[in-house]
């Protein structure tokens, strides 16, 4: 499936990757602003045969179109954690930490098929702003061994983490270790910034 998003944003893309790992000869366009012609989208246009879907605005709505239009069965477990994730990242933006943690929590004990790597990330993320850097270690570190490459939110929980314990080095250890992985992560917006923060604590990248 090749899946395409004009203007799409980072989050937007995220909401839907999880959903979209079947194999299927369709090719899906989604525009997520609101010009289209009822205003309100997202909407979806499915190729070749140019058929306009309005409102597939939710992960559920996502799963109806697949099965309809491309043949994938999504898995009932990966539509529940997709929910339950998008679920925790809305209290997560409000600052309600601990609403979040237990939504991603609730999830991965779904034990999901794919996507585990986004709720490790997102739980480790979530546990550094509660302040708890121990367990945002332990949850980045998971994150890192499970995620596919491309996936370099895992790495910047990892560094994030190990930089707010003091653990200099291995946070500089760990932003080699993803760009050797991945030569495309130093074209992260956040690579810049976690150069100079290591740099000023005599960590050299």
């Amino acid at each position: 499936m090749l899946l395409r998003y004009p203007g799409a944003s980072q989050l937007r893309l995220d909401r839907l990757r999880v959903l979209c790992q079947a194999e299927t000869k369709c090719e899906l366009r989604i525009c997520i602003n609101r010009t289209c012609n009822c205003g309100n989208g997202p909407n979806m246009v499915l190729l070749p045969s140019e058929q306009i879907l309005h409102h597939v605005a939710t992960p559920s709505d996502l799963m109806q179109v697949l099965g309809a239009f491309c043949g994938s069965d999504i898995d009932d477990t990966v539509l529940q954690a997709t929910q339950l994730r998008l679920s925790g990242n809305s209290h997560a933006a409000r600052q309600e930490f601990r609403k979040a943690i237990e939504c991603y929590s609730q999830a991965l004990q779904l034990d999901p098929p794919v996507g585990a790597h986004m709720l490790y990330s997102n739980r480790s993320a979530t546990y550094l702003q509660a302040g708890e850097k121990e367990s945002a270690l332990a949850d980045a570190q998971r994150a890192v061994e499970l995620a596919p490459p491309g996936f370099h939110n895992a790495p910047i929980r990892l560094i994030d983490a190990l930089y707010a314990l003091g653990r200099f080095g291995e946070a500089a250890e760990a932003c080699r270790r993803a760009e050797q992985r991945d030569s495309s992560f130093r074209f992260r917006e956040e690579y810049k910034a976690i150069r100079k923060a290591l740099q000023e604590v005599g960590q050299a990248v």
